[in-house]
């Protein structure tokens, strides 16, 4: 009876070898998250936003510098990391490689973020759930500001998070983050509510005075650079709608990487948040992590406010709060059966949208675009872009096209960012003189991008 009781006693060796594992937990999910982001990831072209973003970071670095002090503060961090990322070349895999690393960044350190909120159990099924999050991991697979958001916005909470359990010289660190925050994405800043919401949840008067005075001084400091980036907005309004509940309801789903089991286990997590069920059941925790979800969404109506604001995918800034409450979700789950059964659920929906992602046709397709125009264009036509900047994408893929403002000659190829076929031709024939030239055929290169050849009837 004594061995036998003895055998089922852990050792000291398996102890250890299990705390190694948990120890690498972190880093286990980030190498998942880097290889799930680099699958095949030159195979789409480059969209019209990440071609102009690679246009503006092949400058020289003073004028670059010149260019985003004077006219794009709003993506300064981005441009900067672009910069560093063209200096290992300029192919598609290249510049997005920064993504992908802020995104594996991100889902690694989510990990220890939700183990010192939630548990070791809860953190792993965060990080996981951020990693496989297909929302996210298109944002890792392009070249824009959205991964680079995302990984401010764990840093700077898993920063606080740090400071309010060790106090002392971790304040100025989470400090420097939060003035940061704007500089990785202006929406990432809206975390400072979520914090601000947390602290005042936590009652701890000691811990407060030192946390409210760090989280005050930092706002100001990132506030400043948001005022900056507002006063250079505020004077180019670009047409863009204000936002709809359909809007932010598609923008979060967009960060729930259209799983309902992640959405379902977001929702449970909250409950079991809000309710005690955890196993830190502290109130602060619930305030933060729902905060995390919120403070997104509410930093765009308020940008809403005074701003042109597209929606588009930034609410994606929303998945590591969505990712840490379906972490919050373990403790319903009461046997170790069950959380297999949860897990492997939302793996296995997480795989399914993610491959669906990756394999779907690219919006914007100019590598098949410039193509085409190269086959069939004649040396008597001309080629029109439309808007201006979408230039960059189309000499990306064709530096040897040359291209026109107006169209002239026999004939004429536009080339369309447009939603639907009827806002091109619209767009088109503000460019073009009717009826010296005709539309005789529209060509579709992705949802978003048109090719139209009008000649002289």
């Amino acid at each position: 009876m004594t061995e036998g009781a003895a055998a089922t006693v852990p050792t000291g060796s398996s102890r250890s070898r299990a705390s190694v594992a948990w120890r690498l937990a972190p880093l286990a999910v980030g190498l998942g998250s880097l290889c799930l982001g680099a699958v095949a990831l030159g195979r789409t072209s480059l969209s019209t936003d990440e071609a102009e973003s690679l246009a503006r970071a092949r400058q020289p670095f003073g004028d670059l510098l010149h260019a985003i002090v004077h006219d794009d503060p709003v993506r300064a961090g981005h441009l900067l990391a672009l910069k560093a990322a063209t200096t290992f070349g300029t192919d598609a895999w290249a510049i997005r490689a920064s993504s992908v690393i802020a995104v594996a960044t991100a889902a690694a350190l989510l990990v220890v973020l939700g183990t010192m909120l939630l548990g070791r159990v809860a953190g792993l099924v965060a990080g996981v759930a951020l990693a496989t999050n297909a929302g996210v991991v298109v944002a890792a697979r392009e070249a824009r500001p959205y991964a680079l958001g995302l990984a401010g916005v764990v840093v700077a909470t898993l920063l606080l998070v740090v400071a309010l359990d060790r106090s002392g010289a971790w304040w100025v660190p989470y400090g420097i983050s939060c003035v940061a925050l704007p500089l990785t994405h202006p929406l990432a800043a809206s975390v400072l509510l979520a914090h601000g919401a947390a602290l005042i949840a936590l009652r701890d008067r000691a811990r407060l005075r030192t946390a409210g005075i760090a989280l005050t001084a930092s706002a100001v400091g990132g506030g400043l650079l948001l005022a900056w980036m507002v006063a250079d907005r505020l004077h180019a309004p670009d047409g863009a709608a204000a936002p709809t509940l359909a809007h932010l309801g598609r923008g979060l789903i967009h960060a729930g990487g259209w799983s309902p089991v992640l959405a379902a286990a977001a929702i449970a997590g909250l409950i079991a948040l809000f309710s005690g069920r955890n196993e830190h059941p502290d109130a602060w925790r619930a305030v933060l992590v729902a905060g995390l979800i919120g403070a997104p969404v509410a930093g765009t109506l308020l940008a809403a406010v005074v701003l042109p604001v597209y929606v588009g995918g930034a609410l994606v800034l929303c998945a590591p709060g969505i990712s840490l409450a379906a972490g919050a979700a373990v403790p319903l789950l009461r046997s170790r059966r069950a959380l297999v059964v949860a897990g492997a659920a939302l793996v296995v929906v997480s795989a399914v949208t993610v491959t669906a992602r990756i394999v779907a046709r690219p919006s914007e397709d100019w590598r098949a675009l410039a193509t085409a125009v190269r086959r069939v264009r004649l040396p008597q036509e001309t080629v029109v872009i439309v808007p201006e900047r979408a230039r960059a994408a189309f000499a990306y893929y064709a530096p040897d096209v040359q291209t026109s403002a107006r169209a002239r000659g026999d004939g004429a190829w536009i080339v369309v960012v447009a939603d639907d076929p009827s806002q091109a031709i619209e767009r088109a024939r503000q460019l073009i003189r009717t009826p010296t030239y005709a539309l005789l055929r529209q060509f579709s290169y992705g949802n978003g991008l048109r090719l139209q050849h009008w000649v002289r009837p």
